[in-house]
């Protein structure tokens, strides 16, 4: 079956995924169950599979990713046969180093995930190994030789059980927050509080991946509340909302001051920013609305969306709509009609007529409903008239009854 992984690079590249992923997955359910049988022979057999996969990929189309989860699937059952196995802990090392190190990047792993297999001495042959490579590496302005054995060392020393150690190789690399929210996370799961909050400072100050930015002033505000600085807490969520008074950043301080007890006074103040973030600069008016309706208050966005209904998305304007039909169906036919003008006239989609059609189905819903379908009739036949020479729109019409 693992000779069967093997693949001429010369086929094309779209051909056989479908087949290659079963016999991947056939691999790992049949190694799976080799490990209650005869264990000792599992690691060798799926290593050379994975070897050949990896290769395999170099050749092929694998962007629905099903031969990479096959690839990841043959990864965890390996880790799991070496903890069944007991295979040499130096070889494995090796085999480790030399998959990270000299591969096309894959597969992907981590070392906890073999740390009880390894042991100190596959452990203290990784740290050989990589300051072999370290020391050998040419200087790389791109900075890719360094990565692969920057990634070893941090998850090398995850797996020491040093937490000062884990956190001095964090600390090597502090070019975004993400690595402060790895230092604070590894501090919080280590019950060091204080320590964990004067890493979260400075992460705070740092540019990052907005998630890792949001995680990482989430920790900090909990590490806040732990020891009662309610009032600092307080202070980062609301001067975070009022520099960006997005929708994100409202239901941050929404949580805070609710679990405090503090939101009653603060909502309308709150709310009062976000209006007046629209009036300066109109694109908050996406956020103004998305905040209303969290709040229930779909009336109040409503109108604001007629206020700034040239600066909204199509998509916000068709859940307003949605909301606003079934009891107030005149109010969204001029709305309708707009965005199905704009459709029409959108040559980038090739499904805009499709999708035209089915929001005239729903103005003409929206006619029947406010009593006045002759306007419908109206409005239709001057839309065929304005749009006669797009023969298949008015076919797709004529099919549809409009």
């Amino acid at each position: 079956m693992i000779d069967g992984l093997r693949r001429d690079r010369r086929t094309h590249p779209y051909h056989g995924r479908q087949e290659y992923a079963g016999r991947v997955n056939e691999v790992v359910v049949e190694c799976h169950e080799l490990i209650g049988i005869e264990p000792a022979a599992v690691p060798a057999l799926l290593q050379r599979a994975v070897e050949r996969v990896t290769a395999t990929l170099m050749h092929m189309d694998d962007s629905t990713g099903i031969v990479g989860d096959g690839l990841r699937g043959l990864m965890a059952v390996h880790a799991h046969a070496c903890v069944a196995a007991s295979p040499d802990a130096k070889r494995l090392a090796a085999w480790l180093v030399k998959l990270r190190l000299d591969g096309p990047g894959w597969p992907d792993f981590e070392l906890r995930d073999y740390a009880e297999t390894l042991g100190d001495r596959g452990r203290n042959e990784i740290g050989r190994l990589l300051a072999d490579r370290a020391a050998a590496a040419q200087p790389d302005p791109h900075g890719w030789d360094g990565f692969g054995i920057r990634v070893l060392r941090e998850q090398l020393a995850e797996i020491s059980g040093d937490i000062d150690e884990y956190v001095a190789v964090l600390a090597e690399s502090l070019n975004s927050a993400h690595q402060y929210l790895r230092i604070v996370d590894a501090l919080i799961a280590a019950d060091r509080h204080t320590d964990a909050e004067r890493w979260a400072t400075r992460g705070l100050e740092q540019r990052g991946i907005p998630e890792d930015v949001v995680k990482l002033r989430d920790a900090y505000v909990d590490l806040l509340l732990r020891r009662g600085a309610t009032g600092e807490a307080m202070d980062l969520r609301r001067n975070v909302f009022d520099q960006h008074p997005i929708r994100r950043n409202y239901a941050d301080l929404r949580r805070t001051a609710v679990a405090l007890g503090q939101w009653d006074g603060l909502r309308d103040t709150m709310i009062g920013r976000l209006y007046d973030a629209a009036a300066q600069q109109a694109g908050y008016a996406d956020d103004l609305i998305a905040v209303l309706l969290d709040e229930g208050d779909t009336d109040q966005a409503w109108q604001v969306g007629r206020d700034y209904a040239d600066s909204l998305h199509a998509s916000r304007w068709q859940q307003l709509i949605e909301l606003r039909q079934p009891d107030h169906p005149a109010d969204v036919i001029t709305p309708l009609r707009r965005l199905i003008e704009q459709r029409l006239t959108d040559d980038r989609d090739k499904y805009r007529y499709d999708r035209a059609i089915k929001m005239l189905r729903q103005l003409r819903g929206a006619h029947r409903a406010a009593g006045c379908s002759d306007d419908f009739a109206t409005y239709a036949a001057d839309l065929r008239e304005r749009h006669k020479r797009k023969t298949s729109l008015l076919a797709k019409l004529d099919r549809a009854g409009l």
